[in-house]
């Protein structure tokens, strides 16, 4: 009954309470005091040891917040190895790999983090971890280069492989330079490299001269390996002022008829008028300067004008494939580039260096002709022909607006690989004028009954012009002979060289 009347009691004055509050009875002011906002606190751990580590770390950390969120973090990393970098960044991860700057081979720095809240708050104390990193300097060997028996003109290419002993090889950078530039180098991610001309310039070092490259190895943290290096000759485009003309003989001299192409190309230089200090021959039996496109692009743009003959070759010239890039970008950048040979171009059924692909490019073509071909060796469609013992070609050399004609005759059938159809070629070409040497009907096997167009001369849009000739000019009678009474095909080779302006001043 009493607990009855008590909680009677306690209603009424709950309902009485409630009556005042409505009369306005209350100040509607709160009390007290508020609590301030508590700073973040900040934990900092590390997988693994941290005794002296690898210059690689994981580190990991995470904050709390008891009257609110934590809304992201600031590390700071101060390292005697780099003590201009010791601000504080800010994240909103909770952990980081860490590539700790160790050029000297060991380090010891102090990494900290701390916690910042939603009231933009930081951990006064946030905690600290101590380390000891070390570093193992990086290899690297040379592994294609040049020996010291060979020559180049001013370009070169390398290849190395590298190993860091402690650390990913695949993030290592190398400083390459030649003789006494070391504090002016190049730098590159990759293993392989090709020097830029103008690195050749040397101040107080001839050109024509024995040249040293140098490559060094440096790690993600800093550390420099060892350099390795190698030497050999550079040489001169000419010896006179002004390099016209670079001649490029690729024929053998275990190839019996190799002094009759040589005659032919050299001699037509005296025909043009071309200075002897104007002009190279590059024997590729001799010296082979070439490792990448880039080394004939920049060893052909110290002249204004190429020529490379192959003559009566028949073997595949893994040299001209890797020289496609090259010549293009010379042809397509102001120069002169002419070639001849057997098998030049590769398409349907048959092999060659070159790709329709730097026909249809460079030599205004729509691609290769072909036709069906049954020999003993071979029977299907290709874009290789053959020729006959009676063939007849007839050149269209365009010599400052005159047409120089003079039929070549050839009395033999041209060697053919087995297997294929023949090292002969002919062109769809766009324009008939930029036909420079047609293949008389009844020449090329099989005979598709009208002339064919063999060589091709196309001027490109950046004033240089590509050449391309799919026989041996000097497979023709009488290939060579004295002055004016040379020979047709030394008049073809000669008309070509006054094509190219080099009877120019």
């Amino acid at each position: 009954m009493r607990r009855l009347l008590a909680t009677a009691a306690l209603v009424l004055a709950s309902a009485a309470l409630l009556a005042a509050v409505g009369c306005g009875q209350l100040t509607k002011k709160l009390t007290g005091s508020l609590n301030a906002n508590q700073a973040p606190h900040t934990v900092l751990f590390v997988n693994g040891a941290v005794d002296t580590v690898n210059h690689v770390v994981h580190l990991y950390w995470f904050g709390t917040d008891t009257d609110g969120s934590v809304t992201g973090y600031e590390w700071r990393l101060d390292n005697p190895a780099a003590p201009a970098d010791t601000g504080w960044r800010f994240t909103t991860a909770t952990d980081s790999i860490f590539t700790v700057a160790t050029p000297n081979g060991y380090t010891a720095p102090v990494f900290s983090v701390r916690a910042i809240d939603d009231a933009g708050l930081r951990d006064p104390q946030p905690p600290v971890q101590n380390f000891e990193f070390s570093n193992k300097p990086p290899t690297v060997r040379l592994t294609t280069k040049p020996l010291p028996s060979d020559t180049t003109f001013a370009s070169v290419s390398v290849v190395w492989s590298s190993n860091d002993p402690d650390g990913d090889a695949a993030k290592l950078r190398y400083l390459v330079w030649l003789d006494g530039n070391e504090a002016s180098p190049e730098v590159t991610t990759g293993t392989a490299f090709t020097m830029p001309t103008a690195r050749f310039g040397t101040p107080g070092v001839p050109l024509a001269s024995a040249r040293k490259l140098f490559v060094r190895a440096i790690d993600d943290g800093g550390m420099a390996g060892p350099v390795d290096s190698c030497v050999w000759f550079v040489r001169k485009p000419v010896t006179g002022a002004r390099a016209r003309l670079l001649v490029i003989d690729d024929v053998p001299r275990s190839n019996a008829a190799n002094l009759r192409f040589d005659t032919l190309y050299t001699n037509s230089c005296a025909r043009v008028g071309l200075a002897a200090d104007q002009y190279t021959v590059l024997r590729l039996d001799t010296t082979q300067p070439f490792k990448t496109a880039e080394d004939f692009l920049q060893t052909f743009k110290l002249f204004e004008n190429v020529v490379w003959y192959r003559g009566n070759e028949i073997s595949f010239s893994t040299l001209l494939r890797t020289a496609e890039a090259g010549i293009g970008d010379y042809v397509s950048t102001g120069g002169h580039f002419y070639l001849d040979g057997f098998y030049l171009v590769g398409g349907r059924n048959a092999t060659g260096p070159l790709s329709e692909d730097f026909v249809r490019r460079y030599l205004g073509s729509d691609g290769m002709v072909s036709a069906f071909t049954n020999t003993p060796t071979f029977a299907d469609t290709s874009i290789g022909f053959g020729n006959t013992g009676t063939s007849v070609f007839l050149p269209a050399v365009n010599v400052q607006g005159t047409i120089a004609r003079d039929s070549m005759y050839v009395r033999q059938v041209f060697t053919v690989r087995s297997g294929e159809a023949g090292g002969l070629r002919q062109f769809r070409f766009r324009n008939r004028s930029d036909v420079l040497l047609w293949g008389a009907p009844g020449t090329l096997t099989p005979d598709l009954g009208d002339s064919t167009a063999v060589g091709i001369s196309v001027q490109q849009a950046g004033g240089g012009r590509a050449i391309v000739v799919c026989t041996a000019p000097g497979g023709s009678v009488p290939a060579v002979g004295a002055g004016n009474v040379a020979g047709s095909a030394a008049r073809f080779v000669t008309n070509v060289y006054r094509h190219l302006g080099l009877d120019q001043p």
